[in-house]
């Protein structure tokens, strides 16, 4: 992941006015809390006179107990990935201090007042969070298996790639039809005797539209990478049609999506209450649905009969000479480059749609898949302000209200 190093003319080690003892080199058995020799090998103990903090951070602050801190750049990648991990862990508040002149460069944990100062590798903090707050999600990257060919591992990084974005797409429409489905029931209760009528609101209709609006271009977006990245390839290697069946599906796909996009704007139109806006609405809780069920199909049908066929595609591919970078992460970095928005503007989106341990999958393979360190940092931010927000129970329990949650908090 890229480098967290402050500028060169700040590389030196910071000090404090009454002069700072050495790092302090020996492992921290104790923040790890049993978490693995790997975690303990590796990662320095920090003094604490060593750390430059922030100025905006009083004595108070820094005596609390229960508070998980971050130092770090705010232009480094690990100390954002290390604060979004916490933020999904939920297990206790999280304060972020930026220091431009943390030691070594690297950002600093402190998992609590009692404990000492951590710094080292985003995978050596990860596995300290895991270590001390147990149960899931996980945060620490799972280790990966060192015997296999290269083909396979960069088969199995664009799989689960294309896995997770099934999964993510899915959860947002399933979000949006659930809106829908409780709006038509909103609208067709008759008020008893004396009793108040309640209507759908316009402001329901807004965010009901900007909702779609983003799972239909995430969606767009995931069907054209697929198109320009691998089913060509897929077709030479092994499946001849495929390329044409996908655009077929795709094509049948788009009519669906953009009737339902109409539709919502139809109801912007109408007078909120009425008979006709009940009728669109009925209407389109119907097309969600139908749009619900070829999804899924066609995303089990990939998964079934396609993603099988990467290994051998990569195989094909290195054969050819058509792999000009042989790293294990170039395919998977090749397919999320296609995916702008969805890696930009609507990465928040993106990321509401799936469970806080397939949120971790995915944000490790962004980190290792990512080169660009400023937009690295840019998708973690964006990522770890609308995470900010967010009740932890929502976090961990239901991913398409984490996203209407935030949908209504924002202005």
């Amino acid at each position: 992941m890229g480098n967290c190093s402050p500028s060169p003319r700040r590389r030196g080690r910071p000090t404090s006015p009454s002069g700072s003892p050495p790092l302090d080199r020996t492992p921290s058995a104790k923040a790890a809390g049993g978490g693995g020799a790997a975690a303990t090998a590796t990662t320095t103990t920090v003094s604490p006179y060593a750390l430059a903090r922030s100025p905006s951070v009083s004595a108070a602050e820094t005596d609390g107990d229960g508070v998980v801190r971050v130092y770090g750049s705010d232009g480094c990648p690990v100390a954002w990935r290390v604060r979004v991990a916490l933020l999904y862990k939920a297990a206790a508040p999280v304060h972020f201090t930026p220091s431009e002149a943390a030691p070594l460069g690297r950002p600093v944990l402190r998992l609590s007042a009692s404990d000492p100062e951590l710094c080292g590798t985003a995978d050596e903090l990860l596995r300290h969070v895991d270590a001390r707050f147990e149960g899931k999600p996980l945060v620490t990257p799972p280790e990966r298996p060192a015997r296999v060919s290269a083909a396979a591992a960069a088969a199995e990084e664009v799989a689960e790639l294309v896995r997770l974005q099934h999964r993510s797409a899915e959860r947002h429409l399933e979000g949006v039809a659930a809106k829908v489905a409780e709006m038509v029931k909103k609208g067709g209760k008759k008020a008893g005797k004396g009793a108040k009528v309640v209507f759908v609101e316009g402001a329901e209709v807004r965010r009901l539209g900007k909702w779609y609006g983003d799972a239909m271009e995430v969606m767009l977006e995931h069907a054209r990478m697929e198109e320009t990245v691998l089913f060509p390839d897929i077709q030479r290697a092994s499946f001849p049609g495929v390329l044409d069946k996908a655009n077929e599906q795709h094509g049948r796909h788009l009519p669906m999506m953009n009737g339902i996009k109409e539709d919502i704007k139809t109801l912007l139109t109408l007078e909120l209450g009425s008979s006709l806006f009940q009728e669109v609405l009925v209407n389109l809780s119907v097309r969600l649905k139908a749009l619900q069920d070829h999804t899924k199909e066609h995303f089990k049908e990939e998964e079934r009969e396609l993603l099988p066929r990467l290994e051998g595609v990569r195989r094909m591919q290195r054969e050819e000479g058509n792999v000009s970078d042989k790293s294990n992460t170039a395919w998977a970095s090749e397919a999320m480059g296609t995916m702008e928005m969805t890696h930009s503007k609507l990465f928040p989106f993106f990321m509401t749609g799936l469970l806080p341990q397939e949120a971790m999958q995915y944000l490790d393979l962004v980190c290792r898949c990512t080169k660009n360190t400023r937009h690295l940092v840019s998708m973690l931010r964006s990522l770890a302000e609308r995470l900010e927000d967010a009740n932890p129970a929502i976090i961990h329990n239901n991913p398409t209200k984490l996203y209407e949650h935030l949908l209504v908090k924002s202005p």
